[in-house]
C-alpha cells in the first residue's frame, strides 16, 4: 500500500460527497423520500472510501494518521461525516444533511490540497498519549462542526419564524435546532476537555511542563473557554435561540484557527500539526 492510493481514494471520497450534497440539497429543497435514501447511502460509499484512505495511510506510515495538518485533516473531516450518520440515525431526520454535508465536503475538498508526504515521526510525538490526545481533538472538531451548521440553519430558520416561507416548511423547527446544537456542544466540550488534558500530560512528558502558552495551546484553550460560556450561559442564565447560535459560530471560527491559522500564522512547538 502507498501514499499515492490512500491519497486517491481520499479524493473519490470527495467526488463521492459531492454526489451526496447534491442529493441532500435535493432533498432540500423537494422531500423526496428516495432522494434522501439514496443522499445516506452515497454518503455512507464516500465514508467508506475515506475509511479506506485512512487504513491505507495507517499502514503505508506504519503509525497512526495522526501527524501532519493533511493527516490532521484527513481523520477530522472522516469523524465529522460518521458524528453526522450518527446524529441522522438518532433523529432519523434527513433536514439537517442539506447544511452539514456540504460542509464537511468544502473542508474534504481543501483537505485534498495540502501535501500529502509521510513525515519521519518527531521523537516528541512517540508517546501513547498521542493517540487519545489527536482522537478526542478528532470529536470535538467534528461536533463543533455539526454544531456549527444546525446554528446556521437555527439563523435562517429564526428569520422565517411566524412566516410561511419556504425554509419554514424544510428546516426543522427551532426547538429541535436548539436541542441538537445543545447536545452537540456538550459532546464537543466534553472531548475539547479531554484534549486539553491529555496534552497537557503529554507535555509534561515531551517538553517538561503542562503549560507553555504556545500559540495552539492558547487557541485550544480558547475554543474551550468559549464554548464552556456557551453551556454557562444556557444552563445558568437561560439562553437559548440567537445568542447561543451567535456563540456557536463564535466557537467554531476559534475553532478553525486552532485547528488551522495557528500553523499557518502563528507557528510554535506545534506547528508539525
Amino acid at each position: 500500500m502507498t501514499v499515492e492510493l490512500g491519497a486517491t481514494l481520499f479524493k473519490a471520497a470527495f467526488i463521492v460527497y459531492l454526489g451526496a450534497t447534491a442529493c441532500y440539497v435535493a432533498y432540500l429543497v423537494k422531500e423526496n423520500k428516495a432522494v434522501g435514501q439514496a443522499a445516506t447511502y452515497i454518503l455512507l460509499a464516500g465514508w467508506l472510501l475515506h475509511t479506506g484512505s485512512l487504513v491505507v495511510r495507517t499502514v503505508a506510515a506504519q503509525r497512526p494518521p495522526f501527524l501532519n495538518l493533511y493527516e490532521y485533516a484527513l481523520s477530522v473531516t472522516w469523524g465529522a461525516v460518521l458524528v453526522y450518520m450518527v446524529l441522522e440515525r438518532i433523529t432519523k431526520s434527513k433536514g439537517f444533511g442539506a447544511f452539514s454535508v456540504p460542509l464537511i465536503t468544502l473542508f474534504t475538498f481543501l483537505a485534498t490540497l495540502l501535501p500529502t508526504e509521510v513525515n519521519p515521526t518527531m521523537p516528541a510525538l512517540m508517546s501513547a498519549w498521542r493517540v487519545p490526545h489527536v482522537a478526542t481533538a478528532i470529536l470535538a472538531y467534528s461536533a463543533f462542526a455539526i454544531a456549527f451548521g444546525m446554528a446556521i440553519m437555527y439563523l435562517i430558520q429564526e428569520r422565517s419564524e411566524g412566516k410561511q416561507t419556504f425554509w419554514t416548511t424544510r428546516i426543522p423547527p427551532l426547538k429541535t435546532l436548539d436541542q441538537v446544537i445543545y447536545r452537540m456542544i456538550a459532546l464537543g466540550f466534553l472531548m475539547q476537555t479531554a484534549l486539553v488534558i491529555t496534552g497537557a500530560i503529554w507535555a509534561q512528558f515531551a517538553w517538561g511542563s503542562y503549560w507553555s502558552w504556545d500559540p495552539k495551546e492558547t487557541w485550544s484553550l480558547i475554543t474551550w473557554l468559549i464554548y464552556a460560556a456557551y453551556l454557562h450561559t444556557r444552563v445558568t442564565m437561560g439562553w437559548r435561540g440567537h445568542k447561543s447560535a451567535i456563540m456557536v459560530a463564535i466557537g467554531f471560527i476559534a475553532m478553525l484557527f486552532t485547528l488551522l491559522g495557528v500553523n499557518l500564522l502563528h507557528p510554535g512547538l506545534h506547528s508539525y500539526a
